[in-house]
């Protein structure tokens, strides 16, 4: 595993972003190269939306968003993976202090200033590293290889 793995197994892999500095920004990536959910064999679309609720458990539990943007583009990498984003009040800050915005706010909007401007939330390496080793943790606490396939509640 990399420091950014979080959890995988055959069908799938969770990381936090290497390309965007925020605590709890995450991919779910599909590892059989599927370009179409339809594509997906069965098992792997059961395992693909509890790795999404995993995703979610995690954020809610870790990082305690406000939101939580679940994203599926496909353009710069064709194969099935989503972008999982906590919006934080203090991305939202940030977000709010350079763009003029109200409520209900447009989480499109955000993530792509988000991408634009990363780097000026200042996270650290040492939380990014805090977040991951946080959510392998909570990983092995719920012993997830057995949980995600359904043997154990």
């Amino acid at each position: 595993m990399n420091s950014h793995t979080i959890w995988k197994s055959e069908n799938f892999k969770l990381s936090q972003s290497y390309d965007y500095r925020l605590p709890g920004y995450v991919f779910v990536e599909c590892n059989s190269g599927a370009r179409n959910l339809n594509d997906l064999q069965s098992i792997e679309s059961q395992e693909l939306v509890s790795v999404l609720k995993l995703a979610e458990r995690l954020l809610h539990s870790l990082i305690r968003p406000e939101r939580i943007y679940v994203l599926k583009f496909g353009e710069s990498d064709e194969r099935v993976h989503f972008h999982i984003v906590p919006r934080t009040a203090k991305l939202l800050a940030s977000y709010l202090n350079t763009c003029r915005a109200t409520p209900p706010y447009n989480g499109a909007l955000i993530t792509a200033w988000l991408w634009a401007n990363a780097e000026s939330l200042d996270h650290s390496d040492e939380e990014i590293h805090e977040f991951v080793s946080s959510a392998r943790q909570m990983c092995e606490e719920l012993a997830l290889d057995t949980c995600l396939q359904g043997k154990k509640n």
